[in-house]
């Protein structure tokens, strides 16, 4: 978080993923940006060490047009405004001009609201679509600064109450202030005028300064509420590594100033892609002049000594995911090693992952199960396997008319009525097995542990189905750390119970292993099986996604069902249809449904109990099925 944390979201209320990629989308248009993210606080905000825009909750519960054109009017106001057109370097000069004014949020607040003002003109100027948002805004935000005007009056915060005749002095709305306070309201009102002349942020820094001597003596308290944190947090990242200085300058961060809000994005958006990049490698290798953090200190082993050394092994430390010295040790395909995850969205930038191979349960009570539950399914599979098979055929009598060349059809009218005949026809190639490859999710976090059983026998009966058709299928548990996640490195594991390379093996035993770990980052998760279905040659593949909730991961949030929604219609435009099933041991609640319509659309299945994920499973694998046979 930055230190801009006066708003904290405690609600559970749902977000539109579908809406909110939508203006994403928009923001990403507007700027130039093709990663910048978006969210809600409680007034609109730049947020350059997130990458993000923020647009304001105060357009929630409302008409849903209300609410479109607010948002609307957020994002002209940021993207298309602010983000060119607002002076950071005056603003800079200027907040640290009035840093030890008693009445600085006032005056800050004033420059802000002047700009808003001349900005918002500026772009209705420039486009001329933006003018029903921006009027829809000046007209409910004047109808809050009149409402809390006398409230703010009958509770003595003066300073609050003439910032809200400001507001509805400079947008031509009348109001009562001037008879509570009219020595007050006679010396600033001539000022405001000089706001209509503001061509630059310069200019409204000044009409600020030519409020303040008015103010000095007849307010006697600053702003007690918050309306403005657009200009909050608009500092460049600090450097965190100077390898030549020393310590003293490790906190003078960027020196350059920068003239834009767009050009700070890009210095952030610099300055993170090289905290990933090489000197990393430098500092390891040669160390950095500054104070040594004793908090990643590790336990040392009995009977090493201090001048001691040893051979390291090549794999990666599981828990930093730094990589230890090569030794004579390779790694084994087993253990996996942490990748970096590049390119997996916005949301997942920090994530590291490793793929691992489930060890199979050999025990005697695992064989057991595996029998039983083969045993209760396969009728089912039989079945399922035996119907398949009947549509293959069908398609191999099937025939392509009107050809150039081939066999010639028995009413070869073609040849007379047209100028160029196609008299022929070809019966279908045979296919030996189903050209469609399946990728199945199984969501590993801990939430899964009273849902193992039911899960693993649904898991086993999609493998038997797939495994007897000889349709490739790969299986992986997707699962965080949440003990090991922090804000620069969140791993994750996928575990495969079996890989697209084993087709036809019996896997059953590692199916058994299936465990419930921490979190679940679904998003990333989608886009890491994507890219493990779009290496395969079928022409139909499939990707569903076995979870029990929403998205719930370090840093994640809401953002997760954005990044989940996202990840989900990238698959889908590379020719992947995706599948959930939601695992639960009751019904879905309304508000979970409308969670899982957001991020999967209308194709999102929900078992009504433990005892029908085998079913659902089923009913879910034979209509895929039935629609790959289909398009032959």
């Amino acid at each position: 978080m930055t230190s801009i944390n006066r708003f904290i979201d405690f609600n559970d209320e749902l977000i539109d993923a579908g809406e909110r990629l939508r203006l994403e989308r928009l923001a990403r248009a507007l700027t130039g940006v093709a990663d910048l993210g978006l969210t809600e606080r409680q007034h609109i905000e730049f947020r350059p060490a997130y990458n993000e825009l923020a647009m304001s909750v105060f357009w929630r519960h409302r008409d849903p047009v209300v609410t479109e054109l607010g948002r609307l009017s957020d994002l002209y106001l940021l993207a298309a405004g602010f983000w060119s057109r607002f002076d950071l370097a005056v603003w800079g000069e200027y907040r640290a001009a009035t840093e030890t004014n008693p009445l600085r949020e006032f005056l800050r607040s004033a420059v802000l609201l002047f700009e808003e003002l001349r900005i918002t003109d500026e772009v209705i100027a420039e486009r001329s679509g933006t003018a029903e948002a921006f009027t829809l805004r000046r007209q409910l935000y004047g109808e809050f600064h009149k409402g809390q005007q006398p409230v703010n009056l009958s509770r003595g915060f003066r300073a609050d109450a003439l910032f809200n005749h400001l507001y509805a002095v400079i947008h031509g709305m009348p109001d009562d202030y001037a008879s509570s306070e009219e020595e007050l309201a006679g010396l600033v009102e001539p000022v405001l005028f000089h706001v209509f002349d503001a061509r630059s942020t310069a200019d409204s820094v000044r009409v600020a300064e030519r409020l303040a001597p008015l103010l000095y003596g007849r307010l006697d308290r600053d702003l007690h509420h918050t309306y403005y944190a657009v200009g909050d947090g608009l500092t460049g990242p600090k450097s965190d590594f100077h390898y030549h200085r020393g310590t003293r300058d490790r906190e003078k961060g960027e020196s350059g100033k920068k003239d834009s809000v767009g050009e700070l994005f890009s210095t952030w958006h610099a300055a993170n892609r090289s905290e990933k990049g090489m000197h990393l490698n430098y500092e390891l290798e040669h160390g950095r002049i500054g104070e040594g953090d004793g908090a990643g200190a590790r336990e040392g082993r009995e009977g090493t000594e201090a001048t001691s050394s040893e051979r390291g092994r090549s794999s990666a430390d599981e828990r930093t995911g730094v990589a230890r010295e090569a030794g004579s040790e390779a790694i084994s395909a087993e253990s996996g090693s942490w990748k970096k995850a590049e390119g997996f969205g916005t949301a997942n930038e920090s994530v590291v992952y490793r793929e691992m191979l489930a060890e199979a349960d050999n025990s005697t009570e695992a064989l057991e199960r595996i029998l039983k539950w083969r045993e209760e399914s396969v009728p089912h599979v039989r079945a399922i396997v035996k119907e398949m098979q009947k549509r293959i055929e069908r398609k191999k009598e099937e025939r392509r008319e009107g050809l150039p060349k081939g066999r010639l059809s028995k009413n070869p009218v073609s040849v007379l009525l047209t100028e160029r005949p196609r008299p022929f026809y070809r019966k279908q190639s045979p296919s030996k097995r189903l050209d469609a490859a399946f990728g199945l999710l199984v969501d590993g976090s801990g939430s899964m542990a009273d849902k193992l059983d039911e899960t693993k026998k649904a898991v086993l009966l999609f493998h038997d189905i797939l495994r007897s058709m000889d349709t490739a299928h790969g299986i992986a548990v997707y699962q965080e750390d949440s003990a090991a996640a922090t804000k620069t490195r969140q791993p994750n594991t996928f575990r495969w119970l079996h890989r697209f390379q084993d087709n036809g093996k019996d896997d059953g035993k590692r199916i058994l292993q299936l465990e419930a770990g921490d979190d679940n980052r679904d998003g990333f998760a989608v886009r890491w099986m994507t890219r493990r279905l779009l290496q395969r040659p079928e022409a139909h593949r499939f990707l569903l996604v076995f979870s029990d909730g929403e998205p719930s991961a370090f840093g994640y949030g809401q953002n997760g069902i954005v990044d989940t929604a996202e990840a989900v219609r990238e698959a889908e435009k590379q020719g992947i249809t995706v599948i959930h099933l939601f695992l639960s041991s009751a019904p879905a609640t309304a508000r979970q449904q409308e969670l899982f319509r957001m991020m999967f659309g209308n194709r999102s299945v929900s078992a009504e109990s433990i005892d029908r994920f085998s079913d659902e499973t089923l009913r879910i694998l034979r209509k895929l099925l039935v629609l790959a046979t289909g398009n032959m």
